[in-house]
């Protein structure tokens, strides 16, 4: 037998034409891509005359890159070229060798058969018996992406000649057709020469890949420079503001490049187009839920979006709608937009959430098996739970505002425990709107149903007082009241009163900028712990509150010396507290009562009481409803109540008609006031 087997008389596969073929494609491409920047000088210097502004930077930009990608490619190919020569060489000596060892290997044969195998050592020495080492071929090249948008804000302008712009278009398209010859030429000699030339091993090759990148950015960059002498001749000037360019490119930004007003600048099929991808509506999430958000910021942006007023109602306009369609839960939420929108966007995430939960609740267990073989409550299982009571309560508080007139200004089941607010009236167009903030243990999965029935009481009753005004009152719950155990801490009231005064800046936000808001537009009113939460806000921001009314409080921060502190006009704090109310000074232990004469909020009564000929109740507990028939009580905003004629007296202006209420006669034992 012989040295090798028939396998190493085989040879390598290295064809030289395909080598050759490959040689002669990338070396035509490399003087192509070399040639171009002469190409295509004078159309750059011909559009660059009179092209200024950030858009042109953007253009000089993108050609310098052109420029340099291609001078790498070029390279690359260059060396391409080399490194297939220095292939050739080393397969021809590879070949070579084989053709001798093969000789040799048939001579040795014939020795071998004759018994002359001692002669071959000193007659016919073997070969180089190592073969040559198989170059291995690398072409790395990727083409680099180019800016095309200059979004900002600001006033800066670009100025073109359309025309000068699309004669450069012209000339890169025309050297861009060219290149995509070269492109066709070298991809097939490169499948040529791998499949004929498999003897070289290939190592990092991204250079096709690379060439059709630069062209497809060179084929964006004359498409780009299309759509902007376009805008030009649209506006039928020479000179445009950026954020109107912005608008026309916007499909070109990066999402973290894009703010509010590049979005607000689009028109509808240019915002429907720009939603359309994703990553965009994750953008736009992202800006309008950024910490620190400035409502009156938001109001404008949402403002020239375009609604209209048709009567007394706001109608969204097509932009609007589009975002409520994209993002329900962020738009229904978000202050600066008018309440008309967050309640579409809301009341249509009431069905989404449904959708939601029911799908969770699906395919997640009640019971969890633990280590020693017992069950438990699933937590998962029991925070769905609490989600679908949270939103069977929203359902229930918009029936008992007033249906489909009700409206759904916010509601969050997922970030913390379960919060909402509910309007019954419109807040964007009502004449007087009263925020009703509720105390203790009142969520939307237990309690708010009946704060909402509470809010349309009051509104029923603040129209009777005033029949030519338009009220809505806000049923508010939008922070984590306290339980019982707590309610005497002020964590809860603090942390519900930085979320109050965001929320009534988005309201003043919005009808500033309807302007429909004056100085006797808001008015607050609070119950039980949330006298607590609203007095923190009012002490801490000026808030263009028109009234403040108090109904068993449940105490005022001792640090708040009296209604002097407060930014509410003089002699519009208002207080009242029932004598059959036994838990409101349960509250107060740590806290003052409003209706101390030292506090100087004026007192009115929730005893039973005649009133210009009309007989109203007394309230006999801490609760604000409770009268469903003879045999029950009356809470403070349960109908035909005195709690609640006075309330709507505070709260329209008329304060000065009020039954005075009697005061403590001295602060409680143990408490230690300023």
């Amino acid at each position: 037998m012989g040295f090798f087997d028939d396998g190493a008389m085989a040879g390598i596969a290295f064809d030289d034409s395909a080598a050759d073929a490959l040689i002669s494609a990338a070396d035509s491409a490399d003087q192509t891509l070399r040639s171009e920047g002469g190409f295509l000088g004078v159309a750059t210097d011909y559009a660059m005359e009179d092209f200024k502004g950030g858009y042109a930077t953007l253009f000089a930009n993108a050609l310098a890159v052109r420029a340099d990608d291609r001078g790498r490619l070029a390279g690359v190919l260059a060396a391409l070229v080399e490194d297939v020569r220095q292939a050739k060489l080393k397969a021809r000596e590879e070949k070579a060798r084989l053709k001798e060892l093969s000789a040799w290997q048939q001579r040795a044969d014939i020795r071998e058969q004759h018994f002359q195998l001692f002669q071959s050592v000193a007659s016919d020495p073997m070969p180089m018996e190592w073969p040559v080492v198989a170059p291995t071929i690398s072409a790395v090249f990727s083409a680099r992406d180019r800016a095309r948008f200059a979004g900002g804000s600001g006033g800066a302008t670009s100025s073109a000649d359309p025309g000068k712009l699309r004669e450069f278009v012209a000339q890169s398209r025309a050297s861009t057709n060219i290149l995509e010859a070269e492109l066709g030429r070298i991809r097939n000699a490169w499948s040529g020469f791998t499949s004929a030339c498999s003897w070289v091993n290939s190592g990092s090759v991204t250079f096709v890949s690379g060439l059709e990148q630069l062209l497809t950015e060179n084929s964006a960059d004359a498409t780009w420079l299309e759509q902007i002498a376009a805008a030009f001749e649209t506006a039928g000037a020479g000179t445009m503001a950026d954020t109107m360019l912005n608008s026309a490119l916007i499909q070109y930004a990066p999402p973290g490049q894009v703010g509010l007003n590049d979005i607000g600048a689009l028109n509808v099929d240019q915002l429907k187009a720009w939603l359309a991808v994703p990553a965009n509506k994750d953008r736009l999430q992202g800006l309008l839920q950024q910490p620190g958000l400035d409502p009156v910021v938001i109001a404008k942006w949402w403002a020239g979006l375009g609604h209209k007023m048709v009567g007394r109602a706001i109608e969204p306009g097509e932009a609007q709608l589009l975002l409520i369609e994209a993002l329900p839960g962020v738009i229904g939420n978000l202050n600066g937009v008018t309440a008309t929108a967050r309640n579409l966007a809301n009341r249509k995430r009431l069905v989404t959430e449904q959708d939601r939960i029911n799908a969770e609740l699906a395919r997640t267990p009640q019971l969890l098996r633990i280590s020693t073989g017992e069950s438990i409550t699933n937590p998962a299982w029991t925070q769905l739970q609490t989600q679908q009571k949270a939103l069977n309560g929203i359902t229930d508080a918009l029936r008992n505002a007033g249906g489909t007139t009700a409206v759904l200004l916010g509601f969050d089941l997922t970030h913390g425990s379960p919060k909402a607010q509910v309007s019954a009236g419109n807040p964007d167009t009502a004449d007087n709107v009263t925020y009703a903030v509720s105390g203790m243990n009142i969520t939307p999965q237990s309690g708010f149903n009946d704060w909402a029935k509470n809010a349309a009481n009051l509104q029923r009753h603040q129209q009777l007082l005033s029949e030519n005004e338009t009220f809505a009152v806000v049923a508010w719950i939008n922070y984590d009241p306290p339980t019982v155990p707590t309610v005497n801490s002020g964590d809860a009231a603090r942390a519900g009163a930085d979320r109050f005064i965001v929320d009534l800046q988005g309201f003043n936000a919005v009808r500033e900028g309807l302007g429909n808001r004056t100085s006797e537009t808001l008015h607050v009113l609070a119950h039980s712990y949330g006298t607590t939460v609203t007095s923190n806000a009012l002490v801490a921001v000026a808030l263009n509150i028109a009234s403040f009314t108090m109904l068993g409080s449940a105490g005022i921060e001792k640090k708040i010396r009296n209604t002097g502190d407060l930014h509410v006009p003089a002699g519009q704090v208002y207080a009242t507290e029932a004598v059959g109310d036994g838990l409101a000074d349960l509250g107060r232990f740590q806290r003052q009562d409003p209706r101390l004469e030292s506090f100087g909020a004026k007192v009115f009564t929730s005893e039973e009481a005649m009133i210009d000929g009309t007989q109203y109740q007394g309230t006999t507990e801490h609760n604000t409803l409770v009268h469903k028939d003879a045999r029950d009580g009356y809470g403070y905003l349960d109908q035909d109540t005195t709690a609640l004629h006075e309330a709507a007296l505070t709260t329209t202006g008329n304060g000065d008609q009020i039954l005075p209420g009697a005061r403590p006669l001295s602060p409680p034992a143990g408490f230690v006031g300023r």
